[in-house]
């Protein structure tokens, strides 16, 4: 009977453990960016005053607020080390208008790599790259 009891409590114990985990990853899963209020200035060097954005190196699925004014369409995406590097990622992602905010959503499909400074660099389709300080953390 005690036996029963204490596998009971284990079972219990380990599915909501699971649980746990697996909300906890789905919520890193995926990152907003906020450049709202960031200037999109073009060039591949981002102005030297502005902090980094940061997002956790787990991220699958970034959300861009994109500053106001910018349009909707597609957009390339991609995360290059500060050192001039073959991108960490490079894709596209289409932005929408939704409730006047401009929003690019991006599928990274995997985690990156490890952490440090990058630069996220997003550009229309035949523009120039504009870029962002990021720190993945």
């Amino acid at each position: 009977m005690i036996l029963a009891v204490a596998a009971s409590v284990l079972i219990v114990v380990g599915v909501a453990s699971w649980a746990m985990l697996r909300q906890h990853s789905q919520q890193i899963a995926r990152a907003v960016i906020d450049l709202r209020d960031r200037s999109m200035a073009r060039g591949t060097e981002p102005p030297p005053t502005e902090p980094p954005l940061e997002i956790p190196r787990s991220v699958t699925h970034l959300e861009i607020y994109l500053p106001f004014g910018s349009s909707d369409g597609p957009y390339d995406v991609r995360i290059t080390p500060v050192q001039s590097e073959p991108p960490l990622f490079s894709g596209t992602g289409g932005a929408k208008l939704d409730q006047g905010l401009t929003v690019l959503r991006v599928e990274i499909g995997t985690s990156l790599a490890r952490p440090g400074n990058y630069l996220l660099q997003l550009r229309r389709p035949d523009s120039e790259w504009v870029s962002f300080p990021l720190r993945i953390r």
